[in-house]
Formats: structure tokens, sequence, C-alpha cells
């Protein structure tokens, strides 16, 4: 449709002229409008219809939307999973420093429970001969004419009571700055084979740094290893697991550690954990006279074990 005035190409809705303000005639619309003579034309595009401050506004709420929008969308997921990834390992984190904070702060790291001078033999000690055998490894080793308790301070502390050998050596009871407890049993100076039985008691909260018993024993061996300037231990398979001792079943690790002169050394570490505390015990002896020096002295020893509390 064309405006009769100006010439200017009308839409078929239009009522007057935008240009000239001209009415259109009614008889060449194709519409019918109730609005009065003097309304002006409805615009094309609704954001001209209040000039530019309204173009700039609905450009700026575009513009919003769109942001939204962008954050709505699937691609921002990655964003709150390395959040939750990274919380993750930050409780991981946590939790380990946790452990490894215990274990730092009861001494576990350095070789405090079992530090121990240990006298390895030299060379083989010198067999007797009994009748009807040749090279005899038996009665090498004394037998004790009699047993003693433990003293009463290193009982009470320890929660156990123990007879040892009557001229065994009962060695200072420690105690160390996290709790840890450890006294040592020695045979006399004129014995030259190594031998010697360590006992621990370890905090109540130790169970938090050794999961069980066994765990605690590896440790232990590796302790020992460090304090003795031992290496290369082989753990022996032809030893009890566990142990009964003093009305308890104790787990058991028996390993040997080769020396210089063809020899090697038996270690057999025993733990338990007994009202919320672990206990331990760590005997050795030179593997040829092992046997016999668990006839003698462990094995009495162990079965005069009774815990007091």
């Amino acid at each position: 449709m064309t405006c009769t005035q100006c010439k200017l190409e009308l839409p078929v809705y239009a009522v007057v002229c935008p240009q000239c303000g001209a009415a259109v005639s009614s008889g060449t619309s194709a519409y019918y409008s109730y609005l009065p003579a003097d309304t002006p034309a409805w615009p094309r595009d609704p954001r001209e219809a209040s000039g530019p401050s309204l173009l700039v506004n609905s450009a700026a709420v575009q513009n919003a939307a769109a942001t939204s929008a962008a954050q709505a969308r699937p691609g921002s997921r990655p964003n709150r999973w390395l959040t939750a990834i990274a919380v993750l390992l930050l409780s991981c984190l946590l939790g380990a420093g946790f452990t490894v904070g215990l274990l730092w702060v009861h001494g576990y790291f350095a070789p405090k429970a079992p530090v121990r001078s240990v006298r390895l033999p030299s060379q083989a000690p010198a067999a007797t001969a009994t009748a009807g055998t040749q090279n005899s490894t038996t009665n090498v080793l004394p037998t004790p004419s009699s047993f003693k308790p433990l003293s009463n301070a290193s009982s009470q502390s320890l929660g156990l009571t123990l007879s040892l050998p009557q001229d065994w050596v009962e060695g200072q009871l420690n105690t160390s700055t996290s709790g840890v407890k450890t006294l040592t049993l020695d045979p006399p100076q004129s014995l030259s084979v190594p031998l010697s039985l360590l006992i621990v008691q370890f905090p109540s909260d130790a169970n938090q740094a050794f999961p069980s018993a066994h765990d605690l024993d590896q440790f232990l061996i590796q302790n020992f290893a460090q304090a003795t300037s031992l290496s290369n231990p082989q753990a022996l398979t032809n030893t009890p697991q566990t142990r009964t001792v003093g009305g308890q079943d104790w787990s058991e690790d028996d390993v040997s550690f080769p020396l210089n002169n063809n020899q090697s050394l038996h270690l057999v570490t025993l733990s338990v954990m007994y009202k919320q505390h672990y206990y331990s015990l760590q005997f050795y002896a030179s593997n040829d006279v092992f046997d016999e020096a668990m006839q003698k002295y462990y094995n009495p020893m162990l079965d005069s074990l009774h815990f007091t509390a």
C-alpha cells in the first residue's frame, strides 16, 4: 500500500502515514481499525516504541540472559566437579597427615622402643661334646639355677609380671614422653652369646597407628634392623604365627638376619592388644644356640608372664 501524499510504502495495517501524517484511505486498506484517526501508527519493531533507551535496556537484558544461560549450560559442570575433587583430595591429605603426625608424635619413626646394643658373636660358640654325639651344640648355654620375678616397680608400671633367670640383669624401665615404656632383660656380661629380651608397652592410642598386632611386629622388626645396623631380614615360614602367652594369643613373626661369620641371628617378635594397650616382646639368639636358648631361658620366661591388671 502507498501513501497518496508522499508515496511512502505503507504496511497493510497502516492508518496514518508515519512520514507525512496523511490519513490512509479506508478504501485502500484491507484492515479496519477501531483506533481514532489521529492515533500514531503501530511500530513495526516493538523495540522502537520507547526510543533508544528501551533498545539499550533490552540489549542489557539479553546480555544478562545470555550470561545466565551460559552459566546454566552443562559446560559449567566441570567447575563444580573440580571443586568436589579438590575437597576430596584435601580430606585425604588431612587424614594422611593426621596418621603421620600421630606416628611422629609418639616416636614411631625413630628407633626408640627397641634401641639397645646387640652382642653379635665373632665366631661360633665352642661345642661341648656329649656321649654318643660329635660336635653337639647342646649344653653350650648354662642352665639357670633359679628364676627371680621382675621388680615391683616394673611390674606395677607395665601391668604384668614375669620371672627371669637369677643371674640375668633387669635394666632400667624407660618411659618416653609419648608414653612408650621399655624394659630390657639381659644375661650376664660373662656370657658372650647374643641373648636379650625386650618388653614394650605402647600407649592406648597406638591402635590408631597400627591396625593389627602383625603390623606392629613388622614395624618393630624394621626398627630392630635400624637400631642394630643389620639388614636383609628373611622371614621364617616354619615358625608359628601365634603364641599363647599369659592367657592371650600373641601375633608372632620370626626373621633371620645373616651375619658375617656364616651364622644368622634369629629374632622373634610377639605383639598383642590387651585392654586398649599394645604389648610387645622381642628376643633373639644366634641360630646355633636358638633352640637351646628357647628351652632354657625364653620359654620359662614366657610361661611365667601374667597380666596383673
